[in-house]
């Protein structure tokens, strides 16, 4: 399969930073599962860009937190054209961010210019059929970034795949199912077998609270994660020793030999979260990979790398950080799972307060910023119209 939205980190003396290549080149999960056909196209990374022309160093203190989910941007309702309705919504007209477009069955059709944050005005559907949602549109110290991004790749992204970290979630109604690519040649620590789940769940409930309410998102207080599955190669099911025994493990493996989850019982293949042939059925189904290794292929230097599939990294490196409340490295890399790019060469705006996707640029912290907020909620305003939510 060819790589979408992915990355490695390696460590340097100036701290970590990033390398990624365009994605005519496979990614490291490349022979661990077959994607589904209709998405294995490589998306060209035009927006790859350099943290030092996208905001590396950018002060933290102007741009970090979260946003007060209301009140921000042109949130009022104005005078504007309706957006087209679909099923039984009303139509709410507004300017700037609130964008035009047509409403999902049960919501309102969001209408308007468009404006910063807007960009081609796609409203989104009120899911749940709330009677009004918040779509206003990024402040302006983010928005260009914002807006470029959804244009340079993140949108194409989205409209070709459909086994993003949304989509999942949106299909399990608020759960995450992991399966472990268990490639290490040591066992398995107790405080992993016990609390991985948990850990898991606070790194995404990082992004996921984020988002918040924005656009009626129905998981804002965050997700629940769920270990699924476990991976390990033929002959080395005793490094699983102690892992809960109602989880199957597999013994499949890829074309280079790692541990593989099956395709029949990923989301990554079955974008229509149909798993008749998974052992198990959709109670076992997986829809990202935790994939760990003594080192990763290649000089050994590279920290993590991540994509629609999930993520791959070191174990050192990951349980070097198990504890922790955030941790960028794995935030970067599910951020990849929302369709956002890397920004190696990017040249276009920088958000104030850098992002966690920009290597480098957000002065140490670790969860997602002002910038990493808005992008996520763009995305999720562009697949709310997009998959009908």
């Amino acid at each position: 399969m060819q790589g979408v939205a992915r990355s490695c980190w390696i460590a340097t003396l100036l701290g970590l930073l990033g390398c990624s290549s365009a994605s005519s080149t496979a990614d490291d999960a490349g022979s661990g599962g077959v994607g589904n056909s209709a998405g294995n196209i490589g998306v060209s990374a035009s927006g790859a860009g350099n943290a030092s022309t996208a905001g590396a160093g950018g002060s933290e203190a102007s741009g970090g937190g979260r946003p007060a989910v209301a009140g921000n941007g042109n949130g009022s309702a104005a005078a504007g054209s309706a957006g087209a309705l679909g099923g039984a919504g009303a139509a709410a007209a507004g300017t700037g961010g609130a964008g035009g477009g047509t409403a999902s069955a049960a919501g309102a059709a969001a209408a308007g210019a468009g404006g910063a944050g807007g960009g081609t005005g796609m409203g989104g559907g009120n899911v749940g059929g709330a009677a009004a949602c918040d779509w206003s549109a990024a402040p302006a110290n983010v928005s260009a970034w914002v807006n470029e991004s959804w244009s340079s790749e993140l949108g194409n992204n989205i409209r070709t795949r459909k086994a993003w970290n949304l989509d999942n979630v949106m299909l399990n109604k608020g759960s995450m199912n992991l399966c472990v690519r268990w490639g290490a040649t040591s066992a398995v620590p107790a405080t992993v077998r016990m609390n991985l789940a948990a850990t898991v769940q606070r790194w995404f409930g990082d992004w996921f609270k984020a988002l918040g309410s924005y656009g009626c998102f129905p998981y804002g207080s965050g997700i629940s994660v769920k270990v699924t599955g476990w991976a390990v190669k033929p002959s080395q099911q005793a490094l699983l020793a102690g892992v809960d025994s109602s989880i199957p493990v597999y013994t499949e493996t890829d074309g280079d030999g790692e541990p593989k989850c099956p395709d029949s019982c990923s989301s990554f293949v079955h974008w229509d979260h149909k798993f008749t042939s998974c052992p198990g059925g959709d109670a076992n189904h997986s829809d990202y990979w935790l994939w760990f290794d003594d080192k990763l292929p290649g000089d050994g230097s590279a920290a993590a790398v991540g994509g629609d599939w999930g993520l791959r990294m070191p174990v050192s490196t990951f349980l070097d950080h198990f504890d922790d409340p955030s941790f960028s490295i794995v935030e970067h890399e599910m951020g990849h799972g929302f369709g956002f790019q890397d920004y190696y060469s990017w040249t276009g705006s920088a958000p104030t307060g850098g992002s966690l996707m920009i290597v480098g640029s957000t002065s140490g912290k670790q969860s997602p910023t002002l910038g990493d907020t808005w992008l996520l909620r763009r995305t999720w305003k562009e697949m709310a119209a997009l998959r009908g939510w």
